[in-house]
C-alpha cells in the first residue's frame, strides 16, 4: 500500500489545517464537536455525546483543541467497527487525564447497543492485568471476557472469549502469541466466533518488538550452570566471550549458531538453568537465569552489535508484532516525547498520528535538584536525598505530597528513611515506586510529587530500542540516534510519574497549581529539556541539602556519578572527565588530588580503579566491582 495514501483516512481529515491550541477561537470544526448531532447513529457521534455528558456531571473541561483529538480517535474507533479503517498504528498522545480512557469505556458501551455492530468485536491490550479489572469495573459491561496467564482475573469475566464482544487481555499475550504464529488473524484464542476481532485498541506504550541485549556479566554467568550438561557447547560459548570481550566498541559480530550446532534447543537450555540454580547452589534466580538463555539464544546465528564503555554487550531486536494486527489504536499520552515513535514513522512506515493537543502547563512549577538519582546514588548516598526529600515535605507540612522513588532493597529502604525524618505531624504522604508509577489516578488530587530520581538503562539498551523502533537491525549498520532515544524515554518516565498527580488534570486547557520536585543531573539533558515536555511550566533550582563542592571539582563529580548511575559496571576514564571539563589531563589531576573531592566519590563507593601495574586508569564503582549486580533488580 502507498505510504502516502494511509495518511488519509476519516479520522485525520481537516486536523492539520487549523492551529487549536487549548484557549483559541471556536472554529465551525469545533463547534460541530461542541454539540454533537444526538440524532445521528453514528458510533463516533454516540461516544462523544455521552462523553460530553459525564465531562460536564464532573466539571471536566477539555479544551478545543483536545475534542479535536478526541473525535479523532473515536472516529478512528468507528472506522475500525465499519470495516473501513486503513491498516495502519494510530496513535492518540493527547495528555494524561484529558479523557482518552473515558472515550474508550464510552465508544465500547455504544459499540454493544448498536444494532449494525452487532457482530462487531472489540480487543483491548493493557500493559499489565490490575488495570484490566479497573477499566472492566468502571465500564459496568454486561458482556466481556478475560485472557491473561492469571486465572483469578480471568474469573472476573462475564462470558466466555469466543461468546464476548469486549475483550480484555495484556499486551503480553498478544506479543507472546502473535510471535508463535507470525499472524494475529492465526490466534484464535482472541477470536470472536471464529473470525479475528475488528476494533484493537492498545492502552499505553507500543512497540513494533523486543529489544534484546546480553551484557557481558550476563555471558560470564552461564557457563556455571550448562557446562555439565553440554561442555562442548559451553567451549563454544568461552569463545564467543572472548571473541566478545577483544572486540571494539561498535564491531558488528555474526554470532554462531550454537544451539543447532551442538544440538543443544531453548528448551532444553531453559530445563538446564533452572535445575542448576536451585539444585547446585549457583547464585541468581531461576527465573533470571532463563531470562539470560532466552535472549542469548536468540542472538545466536545472528549478527549483533557489541558496545562497550558503559558497560560491555551485545545486542539486537526481535519482532513480535504481526502485520496485521493493524489496524490499532494506541492510547499513548508519551507518544509526544518519546523518539521510539518518531523513528518508527520515518523508517517503517504505517504510522498515523491523530491530531493530538498539548495542554498549557502554566500552573506547574518544577524545582530540579542537580544531583544523581539512579539506583547507585540512592544505594550509597540515601540518606542525604531522604534528608532533602523530607526537608522540602516539611515546607508545607499540612499538606498532602506523593513520593516516586526506587524500589526497596536489603541494604536500602527509601520509604523507611523518609518517614523516619519527618515530624509526626506531617500530613498525608504517599509512595509509589518506579515500575508502579504510569497506571494508576489515585493521587490526581495531590499537588505536591516528588520524583525521587528517575530510571536509567544501560547506554546499549538505548540503542537496542532504537534500533528497533527503526527497523535497523545490527546486520543493517551503525545506529547513531542513541542519545536521543535516551532523552525520549527520560521524558516519558517524567510525564508518567509527574502525571499520576494534580499534573493530569486541567481547566480550560491549562495544568492546575502543583509543585513537582526532580532529581536530575544536568549531564543527563533532562532539566535543560523540561520546558518541551511541559510547554508553560516554571523550572527552578532546589538544593535542599547544601552542596560542599564547587565549580569544576562539582562539575566533574556530576559527570562520574551520571556516568556510574547509567552504567554501574562501567570505567569512567580520566580522559573521558577531563575532555568534559574542557581542561588539560594534568589540570584534572589536581581535582583529582583534593581531598573534598575524593571524600564525596568515596561516599558513593566510587574509587579510582589501578591496573595489574598499579597506574590508575579511572573511576570505578568498587561495591559494584566487588559484589556485581545485586543492586540492578
Amino acid at each position: 500500500m502507498d505510504r502516502d495514501t494511509e495518511r488519509e483516512p476519516r479520522a485525520q481529515r481537516s486536523s492539520q489545517d487549523d492551529d487549536l491550541g487549548g484557549g483559541g477561537t471556536k472554529s465551525a470544526f469545533f463547534n460541530e464537536i461542541d454539540t454533537p448531532d444526538r440524532s445521528s447513529d453514528r458510533l463516533a457521534d454516540l461516544t462523544l455525546v455521552s462523553l460530553q455528558a459525564t465531562f460536564q456531571r464532573f466539571g471536566h473541561q477539555p479544551s478545543e483543541a483536545m475534542w479535536v483529538g478526541l473525535r479523532a480517535a473515536a472516529e478512528t474507533l468507528e472506522d475500525m467497527a465499519n470495516g473501513t479503517c486503513l491498516p495502519a498504528v494510530y496513535v492518540s498522545s493527547l495528555d494524561p487525564g484529558v479523557g482518552k480512557t473515558q472515550l474508550l469505556i464510552h465508544f465500547l458501551r455504544e459499540l454493544l447497543r448498536s444494532e449494525d455492530h452487532q457482530n462487531v468485536a472489540a480487543m483491548v491490550c493493557v500493559n499489565r492485568k490490575d488495570q484490566i479489572k479497573l477499566i472492566a469495573e468502571e465500564a459496568a459491561l454486561d458482556q466481556f471476557a478475560v485472557l491473561t496467564a492469571d486465572d483469578e482475573m480471568n474469573g472476573i469475566a462475564t462470558a466466555p472469549v469466543d461468546d464476548a464482544r469486549v475483550l480484555f487481555t495484556t499486551q503480553q499475550m498478544v506479543e507472546a502469541r502473535c510471535e508463535q504464529t507470525g499472524s494475529f488473524a492465526a490466534v484464535t484464542a482472541f477470536h470472536y466466533r471464529g473470525r479475528p476481532r475488528a476494533v484493537r485498541i492498545w492502552d499505553e506504550s507500543m512497540l513494533p518488538g523486543k529489544p534484546v541485549t546480553v551484557s557481558l556479566d550476563e555471558l560470564r554467568s552461564l557457563p556455571l550452570r550448562i557446562r555439565k550438561a553440554q561442555p562442548e557447547f559451553t567451549d563454544a560459548l568461552d569463545d564467543l566471550i572472548k571473541q566478545v570481550e577483544l572486540a571494539s566498541d561498535g564491531t558488528r559480530v555474526t554470532t554462531s549458531d550454537l544451539q543447532s550446532r551442538f544440538e543443544f534447543p531453548l528448551h532444553i537450555a531453559v530445563r538446564a538453568v533452572s535445575e542448576n540454580s536451585s539444585t547446585t547452589g549457583l547464585t541468581g534466580r531461576p527465573s533470571v537465569n532463563v531470562e539470560i538463555v532466552r535472549k542469548l539464544w536468540y542472538l545466536l546465528g545472528r549478527t549483533v552489535t557489541v558496545r562497550k564503555g558503559w558497560g560491555t554487550a551485545i545486542l539486537d531486536y526481535r519482532e513480535t508484532l504481526p502485520d496485521d494486527l493493524k489496524p490499532v489504536l494506541v492510547l499513548d499520552a508519551s507518544a509526544r516525547v518519546r523518539t521510539t515513535y518518531a523513528l518508527w514513522d520515518k523508517h517503517r512506515g504505517h504510522l498515523v498520528r491523530l491530531p493530538s493537543a498539548q495542554k498549557s502547563y502554566s500552573g506547574l512549577t518544577i524545582n530540579v535538584w542537580n544531583r544523581s538519582g539512579g539506583k547507585h546514588a540512592f544505594a550509597t548516598d540515601g540518606l542525604t536525598i531522604a534528608e532533602g526529600v523530607a526537608r522540602t515535605i516539611q515546607t508545607r507540612p499540612t499538606e498532602e505530597w506523593l513520593v516516586v522513588h526506587h524500589k526497596a532493597t536489603d541494604e536500602m529502604d527509601f520509604e523507611k528513611l523518609v518517614r523516619a525524618k519527618l515530624s509526626l505531624h506531617t500530613g498525608e504522604v504517599h509512595f509509589l515506586t518506579w515500575g508502579r508509577h504510569d497506571a494508576t489516578n489515585k493521587f490526581a488530587h495531590v499537588s505536591n510529587v516528588i520524583l525521587a530520581g528517575t530510571l536509567f538503562l544501560p547506554e546499549f539498551a538505548y540503542e537496542a530500542l532504537g534500533r528497533l523502533a527503526a527497523a535497523r537491525p545490527s546486520s543493517s549498520g551503525p545506529f547513531e540516534e542513541s542519545s536521543s532515544v535516551r532523552l525520549g524515554e527520560l521524558h516519558h518516565g517524567v510525564i508518567q510519574a509527574l502525571c499520576r498527580a494534580a499534573v493530569r488534570g486541567f481547566t480550560y486547557g491549562n495544568c492546575p497549581r502543583t509543585q513537582a520536585y526532580i532529581i536530575a543531573n544536568r549531564w543527563t539533558g533532562l532539566p535543560q529539556s523540561l520546558l518541551n515536555v511541559f510547554p508553560g511550566a516554571h523550572v527552578a533550582d532546589w538544593q535542599p541539602v547544601p552542596k560542599a563542592l564547587k565549580g569544576q571539582p562539582e562539575q566533574a563529580f556530576d559527570f562520574i556519578t551520571a556516568r556510574v548511575d547509567e552504567d554501574p559496571a562501567g570505567l569512567v576514564k580520566f580522559r573521558e572527565v577531563s575532555d568534559h571539563l574542557g581542561i588539560d589531563p594534568k589540570n584534572f589531576k589536581k581535582i583529582r588530588r583534593r581531598a573534598d573531592f575524593v571524600e564525596a566519590l568515596r561516599r558513593l563507593t566510587i574509587e579510582e580503579l589501578e591496573d595489574e601495574y598499579g597506574t590508575p586508569r579511572g573511576f570505578k564503582n568498587m561495591f559494584h566491582h566487588y559484589f556485581g549486580d545485586d543492586l540492578d533488580d
